[in-house]
């Protein structure tokens, strides 16, 4: 293992090095007038954007290459507003909104701009990109997405003098801002949208989940005994998310990110040496999916807050359907997978073994990653 963290340590510490020195997160101020004209106002570092990566984690040489590259950054700019436009989605009551793009830097002000702030400092470029939208009338609740390259974004949005909300959208999530006052979501309407947010938290977005998930895989005897682990990890989780969603345990922080990476560093590492009886391969995954469980609940306790009791428990039972769901997809998909090069003649325990100690080296440099993140190393 030794051998192959190492060469991966290397690999990571030139961007260690030269990222972005004093990146700073995007910010955003929403403003609805009386006429239901919603008008949305978002600063960030436009450099950054513009090579596609989050602010924090912008190279110096990637950024200088932009700027200072004769034509690169006239060339970068509309490319960069239309993905954007893209990217910025507005839901009001479910209903898909349009935005008008109002105006986005230029490369003349952006060259400017870095200019006035010196050598020393001329990164970041934080400037303003604004956009409008109209409202139907009567709307109680607005779901708003960011760009992903932007990270994080600190939301200021009200409406007059009646409702306004502050809340940092993160990377992913949607931010959701309550501007009327209006009945609960229906019951169909909020199991299969946490039906949804439940599958999707493990296929596209979960690629944590996933790795753990082929972790457990890769260490059953069997398809069945795989899709077994699948369930007692689910109801693992179920435990943990259920009571944040009640009250009975606080919202986890950013301190369970590393413990995440964590499980999967050693479910792999154990799935590796296959010397654990089935019975310890149950009660692994079942105490890990309350780790996990802590990991779902930021994002899904805040949505379940101002419901009933009845509704909570229906929306739980869909959320938690939709992630075995897509757990159940990682398996059968792994399945298909270590079958096809199988086919091709390779000895199944040495792939099985490779395959282990690949996902068991990256679990434990993420777990590192992680808890250099939250101590402000990177």
């Amino acid at each position: 293992m030794r051998r192959t963290l190492i060469p991966w340590l290397l690999a990571i510490l030139p961007t260690l090095l030269w990222a972005h020195p004093e990146w700073k997160e995007a910010s955003c101020i929403g403003v609805i007038d009386e006429k239901n004209a919603f008008a949305l106002t978002v600063k960030f570092d436009v450099p950054s954007f513009l090579i596609g990566q989050l602010p924090k984690d912008a190279p110096i040489k990637d950024l200088d290459a932009l700027m200072f590259t004769p034509g690169r950054l006239a060339s970068s700019v509309e490319p960069g507003r239309r993905q954007f436009l893209a990217g910025l989605r507005l839901e009001a009551d479910g209903r898909p909104m349009t935005w008008t793009l109002q105006s986005f830097p230029t490369a003349e002000q952006i060259l400017a701009l870095s200019a006035r702030q010196g050598e020393a400092d001329r990164y970041p470029v934080m400037m303003n990109a604004k956009f409008t939208a109209t409202i139907p009338a009567g709307t109680h609740k607005l779901v708003l997405r960011f760009p992903e390259a932007l990270g994080t974004v600190f939301t200021n949005l009200r409406k007059g003098m009646e409702f306004q909300t502050v809340m940092a959208v993160s990377k992913n999530e949607p931010g959701e801002f309550q501007i009327g006052d209006g009945p609960a979501p229906g019951d169909d309407q909020t199991v299969f949208t946490l039906l949804a947010d439940g599958f999707g938290h493990v296929i596209p977005e979960g690629w944590d989940h996933c790795l753990f998930m082929l972790a457990m895989f890769l260490g059953a005897t069997s398809l069945q005994q795989a899709l077994g682990r699948s369930l007692v990890f689910t109801l693992g989780h179920s435990l943990t998310l259920s009571a944040v969603a009640v009250g009975w345990i606080g919202n986890p922080g950013a301190w369970i990110e590393p413990f995440i990476a964590l499980t999967i560093g050693l479910g792999a590492l154990m799935a590796y040496r296959g010397n654990a009886t089935n019975r310890q391969m149950l009660v692994v995954p079942a105490v890990f999916g309350l780790v996990h469980g802590l990991g779902f609940a930021a994002a899904v306790a805040e949505r379940l807050k101002d419901w009933d009791t009845g509704s909570i428990v229906r929306i739980l039972v869909g959320f938690n359907v939709g992630v075995e769901l897509a757990q159940m997809a990682v398996i059968l998909a792994s399945a298909a997978l270590l079958w096809l090069i199988l086919r091709a003649g390779l000895n199944e325990t040495k792939v099985r073994r490779t395959l282990c100690l690949t996902i068991a080296t990256a679990g434990f440099a993420v777990m590192a990653w992680r808890v250099a993140g939250i101590a402000g190393l990177v």
